[in-house]
């Protein structure tokens, strides 16, 4: 059976999980028989699935695309993210409803040494498109790469007293280590049904702080390429616009921009609600993930 996940190209650490917890779990079961996928975790379940004769899904969730077609192959459920998962997806059963992530302190030990007050995180999207490590550094709070390869991404994590995250797996990983989270969105695209997908399953209700967003604007762009985007810009500004043209980022924000986001970060970050999901209710739901996922594959976990 083979491990199905999104690769970002500069990677993502909420899928970059996959291909660091499952093999550790399910070991040599894991090959490259397309027959069978194992859906890991992430936003997977949509219609960009590949075709295949067998899914087993663990603990993935709905939030893109349209629904897969369920008539075509036979499906497994050993876990979904969130309650709303279950019901998009029509899954009747009594199943493990959790993310996967959970399961990385079991396999990841990583010491806790406080340097910074609070840690930054933007959604990997929001990293292409922005300023936040000038944000940042401006704001004198540390910012957490969600590029980053899982053990540097969970060491930084450490290192801090609570994150203020844009990131869902940002705070599915702070949560799942006890470190206290608090959610934000500076962009439109922040999915906010996954989020309550997978606080649905800790009995948790998430509302996000709004902040504004950062942009970048044509740096890192050819000379050529600056050109055709300021001509966009200047057209869109007296309303010619055209559906056919690339999207073009606003000019790159200046340093008032960023000194106020910076402030506002601050701000939320000291004086506005941090999360933390119930202590017992959160080693239950693991518990019951382990046990469906060692009754699923015939293993011992731990």
């Amino acid at each position: 059976m083979k491990l199905f996940y999104f690769e970002a190209p500069e990677g993502n650490v909420g899928d970059d999980l996959n291909k660091w917890l499952w093999p550790q779990i399910l070991g040599d079961q894991l090959d490259n028989d397309e027959d069978h996928l194992v859906i890991g975790i992430g936003t997977l379940l949509n219609h960009k699935i590949p075709p295949a004769k067998k899914y087993t899904v663990l603990t993935s969730g709905v939030g893109y695309g349209d629904l897969p077609d369920q008539s075509t192959g036979i499906w497994d459920y050993v876990g979904l993210r969130g309650h709303l998962s279950k019901e998009k997806m029509s899954v009747t059963d009594d199943i493990s409803l959790l993310d996967g992530a959970y399961l990385l302190p079991s396999f990841l030990k990583c010491p806790k040494v406080i340097k910074h007050k609070f840690g930054y995180i933007p959604h990997v999207d929001s990293i292409g498109n922005g300023l936040w490590q000038e944000t940042a550094e401006i704001g004198q709070f540390k910012l957490i790469d969600p590029r980053w390869p899982v053990e540097k991404f969970i060491a930084e994590l450490l290192s801090c007293e609570q994150v203020v995250t844009e990131a869902m797996h940002g705070a599915i990983m702070a949560d799942a280590y006890g470190v206290p989270w608090q959610p934000t969105k500076a962009y439109d695209y922040i999915n906010d049904f996954k989020w309550k997908d997978w606080a649905s399953s800790l009995d948790m209700t998430v509302s996000f702080n709004l902040i504004k967003p950062t942009w970048k604007g044509d740096q890192g762009e050819s000379t050529k390429r600056i050109f055709i985007n300021n001509v966009k810009r200047t057209l869109d500004s007296v309303g010619i616009h055209s559906a056919d043209w690339t999207p073009v980022l606003p000019r790159r924000s200046n340093v008032k921009h960023l000194k106020s986001v910076a402030d506002k970060i601050n701000f939320n970050a000291t004086n506005l609600e941090f999360y933390l999901s119930n202590d017992d209710l959160r080693k239950e739901k693991i518990e019951i993930l382990i046990h469906s996922i060692e009754k699923k594959f015939g293993i011992a976990i731990g």
